[in-house]
């Protein structure tokens, strides 16, 4: 009636809504952001592969727990989720020392990562890695070798390729880096940060000065007192055959023969020859082309790219590399030459102000904290060698 107050009825669910937060709130408390285990999981029932629930009517089918939350699965499941002990070297049999202390074992022991210039799958240990790092003036990200020289392991995600200078050298042609960046340096740094990011135009020698300084540091410890290295007379099997535990040997003295000296030279008549391979090809296609002569009727298939010229072959080229070895108790060990891969200068200040100015060679030792100095030389090797020498 009109001046009387209307009551309007609550609904059904306006009543229940109530005891519904009460109920939320009771099974919270009663489990706080844990799982389930034991009484909280109510009548149960387990086997030796699952847990049941116990149902109220014994008719009923039996119904299996979660996974997520069935203790017996649970169980199975941490064991392979358990954290391994680490190592210890006093229990270790004769084989595991000698991996312990191998620089080829850990190099190869090395996480797989791939190639960004030749797309093939090789270990950490033999590629170079870049990171983006801001210029200090101009803030645009810079691809730098910040690994060379620093402990730090967490930069960001990295630019790898294989560690050789003519990789690297390629890479620097008409921005062939850029063909090699890949989506995780895009989600972190974004496209247009990308745009502006520089690669330095000396980045084959910087690379090789930083491997240099951080060689030299790591042997300057060994040369710093007398028996952390065995001097020896030559390379030769017969001069280090009673060393016990070499792991390679290292040479005061140059490797470089002639065939150096001539590198350049052949180097720049393979240049010549492939300049009129390709003069040849592009301009006489027309009389070269097997299939632009008049009576043939069918088309070049999807594989041809045009007229095949003589030219060089690719083993010619590019060769196989070869590293100096020598031959200690029936198996081959490396041997460096410290003024080839420290250059004549920076052996020159590491040698002479040591223990061993008087030495020609010297034996480092197979031993776990000579396995740092044993991949920087391997690292360094491979960087700076030339294919046929």
């Amino acid at each position: 009636m009109p001046g009387r107050c209307t009551y309007r009825l609550t609904s059904c669910w306006s009543l229940t809504r109530p005891s519904l937060r009460a109920q939320c709130r009771q099974s919270s408390t009663h489990v706080p952001g844990r799982i389930l285990r034991g009484e909280h999981l109510g009548p149960t029932r387990a086997d030796a592969h699952q847990t049941f629930r116990v149902r109220k009517d014994a008719s009923a089918k039996e119904l299996p727990l979660s996974p997520l939350l069935d203790p017996v699965v649970l169980e199975q499941r941490s064991r392979f989720e358990q954290t391994k002990e680490r190592p210890k070297v006093a229990e270790f049999t004769p084989f595991q020392k000698k991996l312990w202390a191998s620089p080829f074992a850990h190099a190869l022991a090395s996480p797989v990562r791939q190639c960004r210039a030749t797309l093939i799958s090789l270990p950490a240990a033999f590629l170079t890695s870049l990171h983006a790092r801001p210029h200090p003036t101009t803030n645009d990200p810079w691809l730098l070798p910040v690994s060379l020289t620093t402990g730090k392991k967490h930069f960001g995600p990295p630019y790898r390729f294989a560690g050789r200078h003519l990789i690297t050298a390629q890479l620097g042609k008409k921005k062939g880096w850029e063909k090699g960046i890949y989506g995780r340096m895009v989600e972190k740094f974004g496209g247009r940060a990308l745009k502006q990011m520089v690669w330095r135009e000396d980045m084959p020698e910087l690379i090789v000065g930083l491997m240099r300084e951080r060689l030299a540091n790591k042997l300057s410890w060994n040369f710093e007192f007398r028996g952390r290295l065995i001097p020896v007379a030559s390379p030769l099997s017969e001069d280090i055959e009673n060393v016990g535990d070499v792991s390679c040997v290292l040479l005061f003295r140059s490797l470089r023969t002639r065939a150096h000296d001539l590198q350049g030279q052949a180097e720049g008549h393979g240049a010549e020859l492939e300049k009129w391979s390709s003069y040849f090809g592009k301009n006489f296609a027309a009389k070269l082309d097997p299939h632009a002569a008049p009576w043939v009727t069918h088309h070049s298939p999807h594989w041809y790219s045009g007229p095949v010229v003589p030219r060089l072959q690719p083993r010619l080229q590019f060769p196989e590399l070869e590293f100096h070895t020598t031959i200690w108790r029936g198996r081959k060990i490396a041997v460096y030459s410290l003024t080839d891969l420290l250059g004549e200068n920076k052996a020159q200040v590491l040698i002479a102000g040591s223990k061993y100015a008087d030495e020609r060679c010297v034996v480092l030792k197979t031993a776990r904290h000579n396995v740092p100095v044993g991949i920087l030389l391997m690292q360094l090797q491979a960087y700076t060698a030339q294919p046929g020498l």
